[in-house]
């Protein structure tokens, strides 16, 4: 990404800025989780949306005040022995090119506490406030919170920076892309290699090993390998099952390109035959993808997308026989068929609100019967246009006949 992205991304937050105000961020701190070890960083997308950078203990700060925004970017100062043991950590002029922030208004961390405390007085903080469904989360937003609000009237800047997320710009899109091209190659490769009798967990690693060769391409999330009954639980994690003759996996996986991600979800036959049951079962929820992919555009909710894939799946299952009333349909398909995508799997967005040009989403339907062993979800990533969408997604196969086809190879 350039550095101009990140520059007109401070930007544009700073206009929505109250004037005489000091806006806090964080890329976050290495959390350790042994004697030896550290939880692998990961970099906090919000800071990483302003900045660029993926390093540890970076602060930025937006100073507005007469309608002007001074930026500051607050690194570690270079440490010898942290070179020697650790690795390189960036320099000024690096932290400048990644950023776009002037190298005269960067400074080294020490000087962040004291020099902060000058700020914040007479002025307005804002923080990111993110929360999640964790009791026991905290992040920098919220324990300077704990520490300024007595002080002064402490503001939320996440919902600011969610507003100018959820819009992708090109350069967003194009990494998109270039996650998704990469999880292509991995899926086809597990199609490839797919054998009865092999673990969940061994066909899985062929996944691992195309986004090694592909240039040591991050994971978007925990990948889901699931055979047989393990598909119908919806975040199953434990790919450790033997596959089946007979039986459908699931693979719901991504690789990362610069931060943003791919999410895509393909279910095949173990060996390489659907059976009567498995493509009935299939062409309902395929059925189901096309359809939200045929309305989606702009303007739409993603709560008036759900509304369209229940009535295409209930419509089909009850036709099979597969459900007896339409109120069934909730046993068997129990999670929403979109969510925005972006640095984070699951990105932030303005719940309820009407899709804009340039959102990204996925298109998830599913379908999941314990007692026939079969879970199917079929999962493509959308990019929201005026007049409709375009699937970013659509080279990977997901047609019974193509899927029969490639496999038989």
């Amino acid at each position: 990404m350039e550095k101009s992205f990140f520059r007109a991304n401070r930007k544009a937050l700073a206009q929505s800025l109250d004037d005489v105000s000091v806006a806090v961020f964080s890329t976050g701190y290495a959390v350790s989780c042994s004697a030896d070890e550290n939880y692998p960083f990961q970099v906090n997308t919000n800071a990483y949306y302003l900045t660029g950078i993926t390093q540890e203990n970076v602060y930025l700060v937006l100073i507005k005040k007469d309608g002007v925004c001074e930026e500051r970017l607050y690194i570690d100062a270079y440490d010898e022995q942290y070179a020697k043991w650790i690795g390189h950590r960036l320099t000024k002029k690096e932290a400048s090119a990644l950023s776009g922030v002037a190298m005269k208004n960067i400074r080294y961390r020490d000087a962040f506490d004291t020099e902060l405390e000058a700020l914040v007085s007479g002025a307005s903080p804002y923080l990111d406030l993110e929360t999640n469904r964790n009791t026991n989360f905290n992040s920098f937003g919220l324990s300077m919170r704990d520490k300024y609000q007595d002080k002064a009237e402490v503001k939320d800047a996440y919902p600011l920076i969610i507003s100018l997320r959820y819009a992708k710009k090109p350069c967003e899109v194009e990494e998109i892309n270039k996650a998704i091209a990469v999880t292509k190659k991995g899926i086809e490769a597990l199609m490839e290699n797919a054998r009865p009798g092999m673990k969940e967990y061994e066909l899985e690693a062929y996944f691992d090993f195309v986004l090694k060769r592909e240039g040591q391409h991050k994971f978007a999330f925990t990948t889901i390998a699931a055979s047989g009954v393990n598909a119908t639980t919806l975040h199953y994690s434990e790919n450790n099952t033997v596959m089946e003759d007979g039986d459908l996996v699931l693979f719901d996986l991504g690789a990362k390109s610069n931060g943003y991600s791919a999410d895509i979800t393909r279910t095949f036959p173990v060996n390489g035959k659907f059976t009567p049951l498995q493509r009935t079962v299939y062409e309902i929820v395929l059925s189901a993808n096309k359809k939200v992919a045929e309305v989606a555009r702009a303007g739409m909710t993603m709560g008036e997308l759900q509304k369209v894939c229940v009535e295409v799946l209930t419509e089909g299952c009850l036709k099979a026989g597969l459900i007896k009333t339409a109120e069934e349909i909730k046993r068997v398909y129990f999670h929403g068929v979109s969510h925005s995508l972006g640095l984070d799997t699951h990105d932030p967005n303005v719940r309820n609100t009407p899709l804009p040009v340039g959102a990204v989403i996925t298109n998830e339907p599913g379908l999941y019967f314990p007692e026939h062993k079969i879970g199917i979800r079929i999962e493509d990533d959308l990019l929201i246009t005026k007049t409709g969408c375009v699937n970013l997604s659509a080279d990977i196969i997901k047609e019974v006949d193509d899927v029969e086809a490639f496999m038989a190879k």
